[in-house]
């Protein structure tokens, strides 16, 4: 594996055997199972309407939560217990691709970060962690805290996040 953390626990060897994907018709909705974290739900859609997007993954995983013999491990301290550390807690990671072209024209996302931070909201490269922004200069905005934090503080805190890097965008034009 690529990822020296994932092999030392064991969780990424045996590919592909043991695991599969399901992706929705109009591709907005993707299942991984036997991934890194067992089960991976994805909602994805254009645009910042972030509660119909939440909306549509709590529906998800109501489905999939109502399914016999399936049962999540959870702690009442910690929320739901996952392979990955950084994802305990709500289990949710929520990310928005916001295209920043006036802060990044430097060619970094030094300005994104600086505007992100303070709010609690991580910077990334479009394909994740350590990956470049696009040539567009978009940015994977998401919250830095996993642990102790609620669903509907990610969804607050992008909100947030995107409404001011939207200003400091048009700032900088």
């Amino acid at each position: 594996a690529a990822d020296p953390y994932l092999a030392s626990a064991g969780i990424a060897s045996d590919w592909p055997c043991g695991r599969g994907c399901y992706q929705s018709a109009d591709g907005g909705f993707i299942i991984w199972f036997g991934e890194e974290d067992q089960l991976r739900i994805m909602c994805m859609a254009k645009g910042f309407v972030l509660n119909s997007v939440f909306d549509r993954l709590h529906t998800a995983l109501q489905a999939v939560e109502a399914i016999d013999g399936i049962a999540f491990a959870t702690s009442t301290k910690y929320g739901y217990v996952t392979s990955c550390p950084s994802n305990l807690g709500t289990g949710m990671r929520a990310s928005v691709h916001v295209a920043v072209p006036n802060l990044t024209k430097d060619g970094t996302d030094a300005k994104a970060k600086a505007a992100a931070k303070p709010l609690g909201l991580s910077v990334r490269g479009m394909g994740g962690e350590h990956t470049p922004i696009g040539k567009d200069g978009t940015i994977d905005l998401s919250p830095s805290s996993r642990l102790f934090i609620t669903e509907a503080e990610i969804v607050t805190k992008l909100y947030n996040g995107i409404k001011l890097l939207l200003e400091k965008e048009a700032e900088a034009a």
